[in-house]
Formats: C-alpha cells, structure tokens, sequence
C-alpha cells in the first residue's frame, strides 16, 4: 500500500530530503508539487529532477495575477513554455478563479486562466484547477464550468483542487471527467459540505491532497501541514466511502499516477 499526495507546496522550514523521507515513513510514495508563479515552477523543476518521486505544476495562480501588468500580452507568459517538454512536469496549474479574495480584475484572471488551459492542450498535460467564490456565490463555478467545458470538448483533463462547491456543481465537473481533490478539510468538525461532497463523488475521480503547508488535517490543524499527513486524510475518505485503507490508497494513487503521469507501482 502506499499513497499520493496530489497537491503540496514548498514547505518553510524543512529541506525536501527530509520531506519526502518523513512521507515515505508513513507509506506517502509520490508528491505533486504545485506552483503559482514562473519563478516557483522555476524552482520546482529543479526539486524534481533531483526526487523521481515528484512531479512539478507550471502556471499562475489567480493570487499572483496582481503581480502582472494590466496590459500584460501573450509574451508575458511565454517563458513558461520552457517547462513544456521537462519529464517531470506533471500538470499546468495551480490556475483558476478566486472571486473571495482580492485577486484583480475578473477578466484579467480569465485572460490567464484562458491562456494557461489552451497551453495544457497544447502541450498534452491536465491542469489543476482553483475555484473560489465568494459567499453566497457560484459565479466562479459557472464561468469555470464554461471554460472547463470547452476545455474537455477538445480532450483537456482537469483536477479541482481542493473542492468546496456544491453537489450540483461536483456532479456537472463530474460529467466532464474531472477530478477532486480532497485534502484536510474533510476532517474538520463543521466540514459536513466536504464530507457530503465525497460520499457523492465515486471513488475512482478523487485523489488526495493535502494542500501542505496549509489546511492540516485534525489533530494537527492550526500546524504547518505536511504530505506525511495524507493517511489521515485518507483513512476519513475510506471510512466515507465504505472501503478498506488500502483499496482507498491503491484506487487515489492509481488516479494520480494516470493523470500526472507517475509511474504506475503494483501493491
């Protein structure tokens, strides 16, 4: 048996040598180190070529777009074709949508949502998604919908990571083959919206996550989070879906490995 966390970030604080081996004590075998800018996928290329056990994501996340110039171009993003053809590039991402937090303009986080899913085409890799709306909302789902619609009519896969929308939405994600990630959420006490969200979603479209250093799983919440937590994460996942530990850990990380091209491992 052994898991995968699908969506971690670099870690104050601790050296990735010990990261991974701490994670590994606790049977955590593949990671999916996500990025947010040039200058992290920059970064996380290197980590990768170092740990075959970790895949690395290129994009910019709607909480970087304020640190692009308004009347930003085509030629603003184009250095990040450089990473298209790195062997351990896992997925284009973390893009998205985030309407709750003051990310910048509506339509300058379509312009770079919509840039960063024609390049996943292009370059032949998922892409993890962020969605976040504001209270009360669901714009941010509906326009990430439109465009994820799209983006799957022409081949495109996706991961939602971290979701928190509604059943609705989960099951029109659902209908154009997406993925979800669940991560320490699932274990906090007045998170019953989570946990309705996996007990509806099959077990053959999540994977797990733990969106390190953030969102630690109880007991540890409030603490820097960490990729050897993801155990804890799963054992509430299997215990919502009815399985065994093992068949959650073997199902999640057989769907990691498909879509972020880890190598597959027999138990």
């Amino acid at each position: 048996m052994f898991f995968t966390d699908s969506h971690y970030h670099f870690c104050d604080g601790i050296g990735m040598e010990e990261y991974v081996a701490e994670a590994r004590e606790e049977k955590v075998e593949h990671f999916l180190l996500n990025t947010g800018s040039f200058a992290e996928a920059e970064k996380a290329s290197l980590v990768a070529e170092k740990f075959p056990c970790i895949r690395f994501t290129a994009g910019v996340h709607p909480g970087e777009i304020t640190s692009l110039p308004d009347d930003f171009s085509e030629e603003t993003l184009a250095p990040f074709a450089r990473f298209a053809t790195h062997q351990a590039l896992g997925a284009v991402g973390e893009i998205g949508l985030d309407f709750y937090y003051d990310c910048g303009p509506e339509e300058k986080q379509l312009r770079v949502f919509r840039y960063f899913l024609e390049r996943a085409l292009e370059w032949k890799k998922p892409v993890t998604v962020h969605c976040r709306d504001k209270e009360g909302s669901v714009r941010a789902y509906e326009i990430a919908y439109s465009l994820l619609k799209e983006y799957a009519g022409k081949g495109g896969l996706f991961d939602l990571h971290c979701y928190a929308g509604s059943v609705e939405y989960a099951a029109k994600f659902l209908d154009l083959g997406g993925y979800f990630g669940v991560g320490g959420m699932v274990t906090f006490r007045k998170a019953e919206n989570i946990r309705e969200i996996v007990r509806f979603l099959p077990l053959e479209r999540l994977l797990l996550e733990t969106d390190a250093p953030y969102l630690a799983p109880v007991p540890y919440r409030g603490k820097p989070n960490r990729s050897k937590y993801i155990p804890i994460i799963g054992e509430m996942v299997s215990t919502l879906k009815k399985v065994s530990l093992e068949e959650c850990a073997f199902i999640t990380s057989g769907n990691a490995s498909r879509l972020f091209s880890f190598p597959e491992r027999e138990e």
